[in-house]
């Protein structure tokens, strides 16, 4: 039944106060969450489409860890006007029970909806009042006897995310969020609360108290404003935040080149926000840290802005005397107390007299920055960071060779996203990050400075070792160091084991790993390791919890904005999309997010492998692990042949039970699989023209729980000698992130018999 065809059909209006409401032809883009306590306890997600909500009930509610899957039960349209539907159901009616609004605003798809429902994969960002950044619903295939669709709602790695352990915001917001009440009163029927930040005739008095408090509680100034904030809302309708979390850009090889793009110089600084609320005015951290009487006057220029309330994104830098900004000469001037040379360099706007501005285009917001800032833009502290009307690889290469950092490229139609994703790109000159200090090293020439700091990141929920950076200090900063680091003297190492460069005579001291530091180097080495590194400054605007390794996304990975092309271009786009003889669809599509891997990046990597890979892999039988939207949508083993992937470049042989299985010839075969979203590749240890014989065997070591890499080494040195008693010779080969494969040609050999003898070596080893 199209439309709300089934909605009314459910439901009798002369006993419901639900809206029968209707189709709107208007297309908008609202977004509601309704707790809904029927016979189970759920929340349904509604999303507007083509003048209607388009509705999962998600039987545990959303949750903001990345790894969490919630069930999302499809169910039938519902009309626009049951966004504001807050109340409760007849017992006996259908959905009988209480509903709470308990999320709104817009959404935001990321690409087309309609094609993202009809193949199972809707990609979306969430601007409500409790839940924000990016989504995914994935649907399941149905099973025998199901009626509805199943899908899978799992919220996207990104500023926005939680951890496991931190709190459950369905625990932490409970309240509705148009009426304050909580299910029980809205059961009973209670009068709507005065919600936080709305219009009230004793506002002047709840300001008052509030900063009679802070005062009280021995709060700053600026404290005592932001609790006072909390009981005031903004003239002009939107409320001010009292932070936004950043938007981050992602490191990525090259610059894009197409049109859509605007680019900026890359500052060496500390992000800054600035907040205006009446003439209060404060410069906060990434971390959202209170850092105002550091820039003094930076905030006082900031407060001569013509603007009631504002959110300015900017980054607070010092410039050396070639006019490019020096992190290590911020970090002396702040020592020195010195703010003559401090510049902000403003590049966003998020929020602007009771307007929030984070949905519009970024070239609208970068438009309005210009004409807020005005004349405080001529020769004070505030500097606009200017769009370079210049291609961004030209660009580049002109930063570099002016000893700039490196280049920002940005999407001029986005919007303002929180947290790290691909809408902002960073191009750097030299490789520069954040490193975590877990050790350090007395320097020989002064028992009271350091000489070297052991450098660490996170990654995988633990510590791993980056090496030693001993070069870009000076004598009083190292001996800086050298203090804040004995107060944080552990006498156990960070890591899980001691790093071999760590052990003997010339050791780290081990600290408590706190400390951040900024490090420039030139790359990295097979181990892992900085190569020539050199200390920049401390970060102390930065926690040790969220260094990781920085990781260049591949060109390709990046989708370039959209642009005017001739009949030409797309003739030539189309060529770009052939791999050998096999056309990608979608070749951008990232298959693995955590380190930007496109469907693209797999093919050439096959391509470059295939010449070691074809003999593992040609005429046998293989079976693949499946996932068409990537490494983090949903995913199938494959054995069969099947819809999905080209068949022409795949060659089926029968197998005894009279099944086609898949086997191929030649590098478009394996491109085949790679275009089917084939990401694990699994061949049989027999050819596909005798499939009751083994050739090979393969002990497959996988480590338990609290099993070290040592002890996996340990047993596959095992496996070869017990095999080598045999006369067999064995090869080793690593498997997914933990494991060892222990590999054995072999004779031909039917089955049975190798079977026999594997379960007789792994029994003898057990024993």
């Amino acid at each position: 039944m199209a439309g709300l065809k089934t909605y009314k059909a459910k439901r009798r209006f002369d006993v419901t106060s639900e809206p029968e409401g209707k189709v709107h032809g208007k297309r908008g883009h609202a977004y509601v969450i309704q707790k809904h306590a029927a016979t189970r306890l759920h929340y349904d997600l509604r999303l507007e489409l083509d003048g209607v909500m388009k509705s999962w009930a998600v039987t545990r509610g959303p949750s903001l860890v990345p790894g969490e899957k919630r069930l999302a039960v499809e169910v039938e349209d519902h009309p626009i006007e049951y966004n504001k539907f807050e109340g409760t159901i007849p017992k006996g009616q259908y959905g009988g029970g209480t509903v709470m609004i308990w999320d709104r605003g817009s959404w935001e798809p990321e690409y087309d909806p309609h094609k993202g429902l009809e193949k199972g994969h809707l990609q979306f960002f969430l601007h409500g009042e409790k839940l924000h950044g990016g989504w995914h619903l994935v649907r399941m295939h149905r099973r025998p006897g199901e009626k509805r669709n199943n899908w899978l709602l799992i919220k996207q790695k990104d500023g926005e995310a939680r951890r496991e352990r931190d709190k459950d915001i369905l625990e932490e917001e409970p309240l509705s969020a148009t009426t304050g009440r909580t299910m029980d009163e809205i059961t009973q029927g209670a009068p709507k609360r005065k919600r936080k930040g709305t219009k009230s005739k004793s506002r002047k008095p709840a300001r008052k108290a509030a900063a009679k408090k802070a005062k009280k509680t021995g709060f700053r100034k600026s404290a005592a404003l932001t609790a006072t904030a909390a009981v005031r809302r903004s003239q002009s309708g939107a409320i001010l935040p009292d932070f936004i979390e950043p938007e981050l850009a992602t490191l990525t090889e090259k610059a894009p080149s197409s049109d859509g793009w605007i680019h900026e110089i890359k500052f060496d600084g500390y992000r800054l926000q600035a907040r205006l609320d009446q003439g209060d005015v404060r410069l906060l951290t990434r971390k959202a840290l209170d850092w105002t009487t550091k820039f003094q006057p930076v905030a006082d220029a900031l407060g001569r802005l013509r603007a009631k309330t504002a959110l300015i994104d900017g980054e607070l830098v010092v410039e050396d005397d070639a006019g490019a900004s020096s992190f290590s000469l911020l970090q002396q001037d702040l020592k020195d107390h010195r703010t003559d040379r401090m510049k902000f360099y403003v590049f966003d706007l998020m929020h602007l007299n009771g307007q929030d501005l984070r949905p519009r285009p970024l070239d609208e917001r970068k438009a309005q920055l210009t004409a807020l800032l005005g004349r405080e833009a001529k020769g004070g502290p505030l500097v606009l960071s200017e769009s370079i009307d210049e291609s961004g690889p030209v660009l580049y290469k002109h930063a570099c060779r002016l000893g700039l950092e490196g280049i920002i490229s940005k999407r001029a139609d986005a919007p303002y996203r929180p947290g790290r994703g691909h809408d902002w790109l960073k191009i750097k000159c030299h490789d520069r990050q954040e490193f975590i200090v877990t050790g350090f090293v007395p320097s020989t020439a002064d028992a009271h400075s350091i000489g070297a700091l052991v450098l660490a990141y996170n990654e995988g929920g633990k510590l791993h070792y980056a090496g030693r950076v001993g070069t870009g200090y000076t004598h009083k900063v190292a001996r800086d160091l050298f203090r804040r680091l004995s107060a944080l003297r552990q006498k156990q190492t960070p890591f899980d084991t001691v790093p071999a460069e760590e052990r003997g005579k010339n050791g780290a001291l081990w600290v408590e790993p706190k400390l951040v530091v900024e490090i420039e180097f030139r790359g990295w080495t097979h181990g892992a390791r900085v190569r020539q590194a050199s200390f920049q400054g401390i970060r102390e605007d930065k926690s040790a919890k969220e260094v990781v390794r920085e990781r260049k996304v591949a060109a390709a990975a990046v989708k370039e904005a959209p642009t005017k092309r001739s009949a030409l271009t797309a003739a030539k786009k189309k060529a770009d999309d052939m791999v050998g003889h096999v056309r990608l669809t979608h070749p951008d599509r990232v298959y693995w997010e955590d380190a930007g891997v496109t469907k693209r990046d797999l093919a050439e990597y096959y391509t470059k492998v295939w010449k070691w890979m074809a003999p593992h892999a040609v005429d046998r039988v293989i079976a693949i692990v499946r996932c068409p939207e990537g490494a983090t949508g949903e995913c199938f083993f494959q054995k069969h042949a099947s819809a999905g992937i080209e068949a022409k470049f795949l060659h089926l042989v029968k197998e005894p039970d009279g099944d086609k299985s898949i086997t191929i010839k030649d590098i478009d075969g394996l491109l085949a699989l790679a275009q089917g979203g084939g990401l694990e590749i699994h061949v049989r240890g027999s050819s596909a023209n005798k499939l009751e014989h083994a050739d090979r065997l393969v002990f497959d070591l996988d480590p338990g729980p609290g099993v070290k890499w040592n002890d996996i080494i340990a047993a596959a040195r095992d496996v070869r000698e017990r095999l080598a008693g045999v006369n067999l010779k064995s090869f080793v080969k690593t498997s997914g992130g933990k494991g060892l494969h222990v590999v054995v040609p072999i004779k031909s050999t039917p089955w049975d018999e190798a079977k026999d003898f594997c379960r007789a070596l792994a029994e003898a080893m057990e024993a």
